[in-house]
């Protein structure tokens, strides 16, 4: 059976428009496989077990590697306008930072940003993003491991072609945790909201300017 590939059409689809802003926080239905822009179903899948379970695989229009929402996850994105366009670096620190921020409040300890713009636990990684720039806004969207897991990512995934330094080599299973796996058992609705509240008030500060 082939894995076809589909459009990108998931909840936070509309923030990708020209001209939309906002934040959307949000639980995954249903698993999905989800390419990064210059991904490919043949190098990034283990696509027997795909095809198998009947995943549905599609690809967001953003670059980074594939990842899988799943129930177990929570998904979010932020669309902000900047009239003074800033490196994609700095936004990626600047979500990052709230949502360590509001994690820390919930009692997450060993917190931190490793890579471009993970975030980990110790040195595992617990939230993926990536961005995409569109005209003169910046969209960051990320997963956010709560339960799901590890194994599900080694039995879909192949490992990528290029990895953060700290990965060293780890397989998914390895490199990967959740918040449950670490002993916080938080459920979405905790956590989906300290998200809103803060991704909230990230998006009514005033633009930033660009460093020196």
């Amino acid at each position: 059976m082939a894995v076809t590939l589909t459009d990108y059409d998931l909840p936070d689809a509309f923030l990708f428009s020209e001209g939309a802003t906002g934040i959307l926080v949000w639980q995954p239905q249903e698993t999905v496989i989800v390419l990064g822009q210059s991904n490919s179903i043949e190098s990034s899948l283990c696509m027997e077990a795909v095809a198998a379970d009947k995943l549905r695989v599609t690809r967001r229009p953003s670059g980074g590697e594939t990842v899988i929402l799943t129930p177990a996850t929570v998904a979010f994105t932020v669309a902000k306008h900047f009239p003074a366009m800033i490196r994609f670096r700095e936004f990626f620190s600047m979500v990052n930072s709230v949502v360590i921020e509001g994690l820390s409040g919930m009692g997450v300890s060993d917190l931190g940003s490793r890579g471009i713009s993970d975030i980990t636990i110790g040195n595992r990684k617990i939230l993926g993003s990536s961005m995409r720039k569109v005209s003169d806004k910046l969209v960051y969207h990320a997963v956010l491991n709560l339960a799901e897991d590890p194994a599900l990512f080694t039995r879909y995934l192949r490992h990528p072609g290029r990895e953060p330094g700290y990965r060293a080599g780890r397989s998914h299973h390895e490199f990967v945790t959740s918040l449950a796996g670490e002993g916080y058992l938080f459920n979405h609705d905790e956590v989906m909201s300290m998200l809103n509240k803060r991704l909230g008030g990230l998006m009514v500060l005033r633009s930033a300017v660009r460093s020196h």
